[in-house]
């Protein structure tokens, strides 16, 4: 069909997709010279009667489709038939926007929630001025929500799976069973034959799950088996899948996806708003909430990840300093401590909503602690306090001992001990900003300091003599063992990652 004209006016350019109603084209519009997208449904082509009267039908219904206009919504600018040639097959001329689709999206990887508030929120804008309308979409799912490059959701094909239908008639099940719409998303009363517009408010939940959680609410081998579970399972939690989903979202998604119409939201507006509200309240860091841990609790929290415990860490270790060396060393690491502490704080990043049409969660994936974060982090705090109480005495022993030893000369102590008291500031600057990506990052790379500092000691520091070089092995593998818990939460939110 390439380089063919639709209707005296439309030039085929290139194909873009191709479905089972058939072709989306690229166009150039001779008349106006401006590239439009072209839907070809070639599903309706044929001759007789019957043909004859679904194309007509299709057009009719379409012409109400056209009268929507909506910032998320694709525009539809013109409409006809193709011709003797292609079958007569009716064809929608519509706005050509750029970006991709959803399902593309999610066969990258998933999208980060505040991408799925946003996105959703949008496609409810969009279906309540079709439902003002009286048009239903019928057919909510990933490849007919585009995401333009600036990052805001354009809806594909609005009442076209029902006008397309070429087997329409009053009924939404007809007796040779041509249901309208795609059984993973399709709502109950639906699947029954009898759509309305909380149908659409039903699909969006499934699609919603998937975007949070990497697959859909039920799983399947056929369209039978979708639409068994859609009558007659209950849907999980999207928590139950990932773990690391607040519970609010669990509230919204289930709610969308209720077997009756009537207890799901009133109109799509509602779910909007709902939408929007989890947009506010849930920060960039809100996949590092279990999903009974509400954000407010989670900031007063005065655990680990406030400042009792690293306090307490910090004063026992600027107090073993002070008197192993001295008032003057004592207070020089304490000061540094709360300079290094100062400066993370004020020059650590805001947290940001996405930047439009990003959709990867690649970014957020050190940021995201697995279930079980808050053990995780304690760990991580008390293994990196146990580092620097021991590291501090154990360094000053061995190191005092090899210059006594001349076994490295007072200027090499001197640097290994400068050494030994940056990376001692960095750990615990480290554990007072465990519950940060930052202190994380801080303890890893304090603790693999620390780690080879002693085993690079013990090679000019003879074994078993002295309780200090005893000690060294065990300095070694406190530190190594810290590092290894800052980094574990980053490991495990890659895992974690939908596929």
């Amino acid at each position: 069909m390439r380089e063919q004209l639709l209707g005296g006016r439309y030039r085929l350019v290139q194909q873009l997709g191709e479905g089972g109603m058939g072709q989306v084209w690229e166009a150039r519009d001779e008349t106006l010279g401006r590239p439009v997208a072209v839907k070809v449904i070639s599903l309706l082509t044929g001759g007789g009667s019957r043909g004859e009267e679904a194309r007509a039908r299709f057009l009719r219904e379409a012409r109400i489709t056209a009268h929507l206009q909506h910032p998320h919504i694709v525009t539809i600018h013109d409409l006809g038939e193709s011709g003797p040639e292609n079958g007569n097959a009716p064809f929608l001329v519509m706005e050509l926007v750029r970006g991709e689709g959803l399902d593309i999206i999610l066969a990258r990887g998933g999208v980060r929630l505040e991408e799925a508030a946003r996105w959703g929120a949008q496609v409810c804008e969009a279906l309540t001025e079709a439902h003002a309308a009286g048009v239903m979409h019928r057919d909510i799912k990933p490849s007919n929500v585009f995401i333009t490059h600036t990052g805001d959701v354009k809806v594909l094909d609005f009442g076209v799976a029902r006008a397309a239908d070429p087997y329409a008639t009053t009924t939404r099940l007809t007796q040779t069973g041509f249901i309208v719409g795609t059984p993973p998303y399709m709502a109950p009363e639906q699947a029954r034959g009898h759509p309305e517009p909380s149908s659409d408010l039903y699909a969006l939940g499934c699609l919603l799950f998937e975007l949070i959680t990497g697959r859909l609410p039920f799983q399947a081998p056929d369209s039978v088996g979708y639409l068994t579970a859609h009558l007659s399972q209950e849907p999980p939690a999207p928590s139950s899948v990932r773990p690391d989903i607040p519970g609010a979202w669990d509230s919204l998604v289930l709610r969308l996806l209720s077997k009756g119409p009537a207890e799901r939201y009133g109109t799509a507006a509602d779910a909007s708003r709902a939408l929007w509200q989890l947009n506010q309240a849930v920060p960039t860091q809100a996949l590092t909430q279990q999903s009974n841990v509400s954000p407010s609790s989670t900031t007063r929290s005065t655990s680990v990840g406030g400042l009792l415990l690293p306090g307490t860490v910090w004063l026992l270790t600027v107090g073993a300093t002070t008197v192993l060396f001295g008032f003057r060393v004592g207070g020089v690491l304490a000061t540094a401590c709360l300079i290094v502490f100062v400066l993370v704080r004020k020059l650590k990043p805001p947290q940001r909503h996405p930047t439009p049409g990003s959709s990867r969660m690649d970014s957020d994936s050190e940021s995201r602690p697995p279930a079980g974060g808050s053990t995780l982090r304690t760990a991580t705090a008390v293994t990196a306090s146990a580092t620097c109480l021991l590291t501090v005495p154990v360094w000053y022993a061995a190191t005092e001992e090899a210059v006594n030893a001349a076994w490295i000369t007072i200027g090499e102590g001197q640097v290994q001990m400068a050494l030994c008291g940056i990376l001692v500031t960095v750990l615990a600057i480290g554990v007072l900003l465990v519950r940060d990506t930052v202190g994380r990052r801080l303890i890893a790379a304090g603790g693999i300091g620390l780690a080879l500092l002693p085993g690079y000691s013990m090679f000019w520091t003879p074994w078993g003599i002295g309780v200090g070089r005893a000690l060294l092995p065990l300095a070694a593998v406190a530190a190594a063992l810290s590092a290894l818990l800052a980094v574990l939460p980053s490991i495990s939110a890659r895992r974690q990652r939908p596929r």
